[in-house]
């Protein structure tokens, strides 16, 4: 089968492998699309987290490895032990690896196992035209949700999951550093919280159009102060919960200033080098700093947003390419125009 094996540093290959075979409680799928995510770039420019030298901690592997997390499909072969699925069922899955043994897999948190791994950096994934998926991984796609658009739950579950982290925000006001595809799925779990007001910041007005339509307000950090922006809007009592969905040590020193004494900050953003964190700050108005990490079973709410109409498909997918332009007009596009685009996928078979 076709495949885009990651081998370093801005060389991904697309290369015949061989088609995998299910083990006992996985499933066998032809995959149908998938997503580009920020850590399938982070893989291409650096930094990177597929081991090269030694082995995942819980899967044994090391590069070469195919890339990818987020996809939709059709199940083609079930593995040993299997109930409850069908050849023929459409699904996507959550792409997380777990022990589940250790304490956090124990009480339903395997989001962050002792010995966390990911479908495509800790394992082969789904840039391929099959994957193999353990079978307590998958979500069911329901009727009226296309395989294309069913590709947006899995970051979609990330805000979701990470709104749920903070507890109650109903009738707060929200403000979300980064218009990208997370900051888009915070925006989208504020608001079926029930937050009362949301303030997107981005850089340029890429985005401005879409969160006006969708409720939310929009800032351009490029030519308005953020912090005056907050202030003004808030009437000099700042925000009640901020997200932070960029990574950046200046936008999470934003992220501390512009929230209230007793704020919540939650950090969605990957960080690629170590932040330093002005907890003086923090500590001097009680605010509360949370992290998130993927989602647990968050993408069958998030399917529901998409099958409602809730969240607008059509709008979140900017570009479309196939698995053999994946390198030039997939990763290479996004590195010279990723502000232009949420999310890009890539059509690997109907």
């Amino acid at each position: 089968m076709k495949a885009a094996v990651w081998h370093g540093y801005k060389d991904i290959r697309i290369e015949d492998v061989k088609e995998p075979v299910p083990q006992p409680g996985y499933v066998k799928i032809k995959v149908n699309w998938a997503g580009i995510c920020g850590t399938d770039r982070h893989e291409y420019e650096g930094p990177n987290f597929i081991p090269v030298e030694r082995p995942h901690r819980l899967t044994g592997r090391t590069a070469p490895l195919t890339l990818g997390h987020e996809f939709s499909g059709v199940i083609t072969q079930l593995g040993e032990g299997v109930e409850g699925w069908s050849v023929g069922d459409r699904v996507t899955a959550n792409g997380s690896l777990s022990c589940g043994s250790c304490e956090a897999c124990r009480s339903g948190r395997f989001n962050v196992c002792s010995r966390l791994g990911f479908l495509g950096v800790s394992t082969d994934g789904a840039f391929a035209e099959y994957v193999t998926v353990e079978a307590s991984r998958l979500f069911r796609i329901p009727d009226g949700v296309s395989q294309r658009d069913a590709v947006l739950s899995e970051p979609l579950a990330c805000g979701l999951h990470a709104t749920r982290l903070l507890g109650d925000i109903r009738g707060k006001d929200v403000v979300i550093l980064g218009p990208g595809i997370i900051g888009l799925s915070a925006f989208w779990g504020a608001k079926t919280a029930g937050a009362g007001r949301i303030l997107v910041s981005g850089i340029g007005d890429y985005r401005r159009e879409l969160i006006e339509q969708n409720g939310g307000a929009y800032v351009d950090a490029s030519v308005e102060s953020l912090e005056q922006r907050v202030s003004e809007w808030t009437d000099g009592n700042l925000a009640d919960v901020v997200y932070e969905c960029i990574g950046s040590e200046r936008t999470l020193d934003q992220a501390i200033r512009i929230s209230k004494p007793g704020g919540r900050i939650m950090v969605m953003g990957v960080f690629g080098k170590k932040p330093s964190v002005d907890l003086n700050t923090l500590q001097e108005a009680e605010r509360i700093l949370f992290t998130s990490q993927a989602h647990v079973n968050e993408i069958a709410d998030a399917l529901e947003l998409i099958r409602s109409g809730t969240v607008p498909a059509d709008a979140l997918i900017t570009r479309e390419v196939t698995l053999d332009t994946l390198v030039q007009d997939g990763f290479e596009h996004l590195i010279e125009h990723g502000p232009e685009h949420i999310k890009v996928l890539i059509h690997i078979s109907d």
